[in-house]
């Protein structure tokens, strides 16, 4: 198991400091990638996690997507200056007609990425939730090929919060796009991946994985050690 591509993900308001505790503790210890938390859970996690090789991810304009390009562009600095090092963003998936929109949307965000630095001293990691579910085939080409023009890091399949998450298809559509297109766009696979089987069906079309932290310690055999509390 390849914990070192998750992000061990917990996006839930309702969470405690003593289950975001629990979160980072166990993510240590299973060597994944990122803790992925709301945004109030950031400052939190970067306390426990400043000195170690996990990472923090959180989220913008989750899940709706519905927030204004300033409103992003905020709260995507509020989360960096807190100690995020990857920020998720939910693009306005509603919007997908208006391509225009979207693609200028990206562009800001970039441009705000390219002056910023994490606690770390790099650059933050930009992903770009699509909601692909929602999308058609040619609809999901042309959120990767957005993606690509506008030099976001990853694509991301879906906050998980839809009836449809990752699906294999639109997946592989995405990695063809970005093989013919010679981009270096990466892509996060998230939304519904709970098992092993799953796990291994998308490794080869992807770069990262967003699992939730309970499906994350099932596939690592720990389900009964460290659970959370609620």
């Amino acid at each position: 198991m390849n914990n070192s591509i998750i992000d061990y993900t917990l996006l839930d308001n309702n969470a405690t400091n003593a289950d975001i505790k629990t979160l980072c503790e166990k993510a240590i210890q299973l060597k994944v990638k990122t803790v992925c938390v709301m945004p109030k859970h950031v400052n939190l996690a970067y306390e426990i996690l400043k000195d170690t090789l996990v990472q923090i991810c959180s989220v913008v304009s989750f899940p709706s997507g519905e927030s204004t390009t300033d409103e992003k562009v905020n709260e995507m600095e509020s989360l960096l200056s807190n100690g995020a090092d990857e920020i998720d963003v939910v693009w306005n998936y509603k919007k997908i007609s208006d391509l225009d929109y979207l693609e200028n949307e990206l562009k800001t965000l970039v441009q705000l990425k390219t002056k910023e630095k994490t606690n770390k001293e790099n650059h933050p990691i930009l992903k770009i939730i699509v909601e692909s579910g929602l999308l058609s085939l040619e609809q999901t080409k042309q959120a990767t090929e957005i993606c690509i023009k506008t030099g976001v890091d990853f694509i991301k399949t879906s906050t998980g919060k839809v009836e449809v998450g990752a699906e294999l298809e639109k997946v592989t559509l995405m990695r063809k796009t970005i093989e013919k297109n010679a981009s270096s766009l990466k892509i996060k696979a998230s939304g519904g991946i709970r098992s092993l089987q799953q796990f291994n069906a998308f490794k080869a079309f992807v770069d990262r994985f967003g699992i939730g932290y309970a499906s994350v310690d099932a596939m690592n055999g720990i389900q009964n050690n460290f659970e959370l509390k609620y």
